[in-house]
């Protein structure tokens, strides 16, 4: 296993021992998550979620107002519209004005802290969390049904029109209606950390574990379509664009699949170790090796640009039709970002 597996399962350990206050408060360093809406950018790490312009990175807002030992954010938030979806390790889950920064109400039903991002559909938030459940909860804040799966629930859930798909660390993808009844699982050979993906006709959902295997699935009853086995796990998110499936895993490798039958269409070996895993930037892809180095791809494998930053990068790149931006730690800065012919245009450690 290599160092950023030990590092994130670290990080988990190291989280369940401070809440169970096994130690006097938070000793770990979390890995910063990141996403874009038109404008803005929005951080969360440690103490706080913080809203950035997009164009300066100077902070506009912060939240909460002051600081707590006990409530770190490592979950990565999620934009919808003008609100943003975040929990924290203190098993609060919030949904804060993007704009303003305050919060418009808080979720505490769930019994475990929040690790993975959250997704948005129809005013229905659905949470994942490390107790294992997927929470559905209501535009006002209140729980609508929970889902339980055999471990704790780092993937983001993809949300299709009949049905919730989300992967567990029990190493199964759960198909879940949306008034919360299973309707099949299927394993795979290892841990599902990252999000699946979901085709744009909703019948065939793309899952990777950490046990090497990517496979697609019929969402209609959970049969395997195929399956690949890369080289190494995979920790980090697919992408299915230009009628091809893009996936990287652990030591580097980044795969194109045929998406109908798995076929190898190119393969790219990236120096470095690929955990964020894959994001679409205009006329192609883009990701971020641990070691700091950002990359991104025309669709058929020719390299676009490539841009270097100080730190250790665990996220996927998050992109807007402006931006690109990286959130990286033990570096000179927290967050990085970049336009999109790879020019950096700022950097900064956010402070409140």
């Amino acid at each position: 296993m290599k160092k950023p597996h030990f590092l994130l399962i670290g990080i988990v350990l190291s989280l369940t021992f401070i809440l169970s206050a096994c130690v006097p408060g938070p000793r770990v360093v979390g890995t910063p998550g990141v996403s874009l809406s038109a404008d803005m950018a929005y951080v969360a790490y440690s103490q706080f979620v913080f809203g950035l312009d997009a164009a300066s990175g100077n902070v506009v807002w912060h939240f909460p107002d002051e600081g707590n030992n006990q409530v770190l954010f490592y979950s990565q938030p999620y934009v919808s519209g003008d609100y943003v979806y975040v929990g924290d390790v203190a098993k609060n889950f919030y949904k804060i004005d993007g704009q303003t920064g305050a919060a418009m109400w808080t979720f505490t039903g769930a019994r475990g802290y929040y690790v993975g991002q959250a997704n948005e559909a129809d005013g229905t938030v659905y949470a994942p969390s490390n107790d294992g459940n997927l929470y559905a909860i209501d535009e006002n804040g209140n729980l609508k049904w929970k889902f339980e799966t055999g471990h704790f629930i780092w993937a983001q859930p993809q949300i299709g029109s009949n049905a919730v798909y989300v992967g567990s660390l029990d190493n199964y993808v759960y198909a879940v209606s949306k008034d919360g009844q299973e309707i099949w699982s299927s394993e795979m050979i290892g841990a599902v950390v990252a999000a699946p993906a979901l085709s744009e006709d909703g019948t065939r959902l793309f899952a990777a574990s950490i046990g090497k295997d990517i496979t697609a699935f019929n969402t209609a009853n959970g049969s395997a379509i195929w399956t690949f086995t890369a080289d190494e796990s995979v920790w980090g998110r697919g992408l299915l664009a230009n009628e091809t499936f893009y996936i990287a895993d652990s030591v580097g490798n980044l795969y194109a699949l045929d998406p109908d039958n798995g076929d190898l269409v190119w393969q790219q070996k990236v120096a470095g170790s690929i955990i964020g895993g894959v994001s679409a930037v205009e006329d192609g892809i883009a990701l971020a090796t641990e070691e700091g180095t950002v990359r991104t791809f025309l669709f058929d494998g020719s390299p676009k640009w490539e841009a270097s930053l100080t730190g250790n990068v665990f996220q996927a790149a998050a992109v807007n039709d402006q931006y690109l931006v990286v959130t990286a730690i033990d570096g000179d800065n927290l967050v990085y970002a970049y336009n999109l012919t790879g020019t950096q245009i700022w950097s900064v450690t956010p402070e409140k």
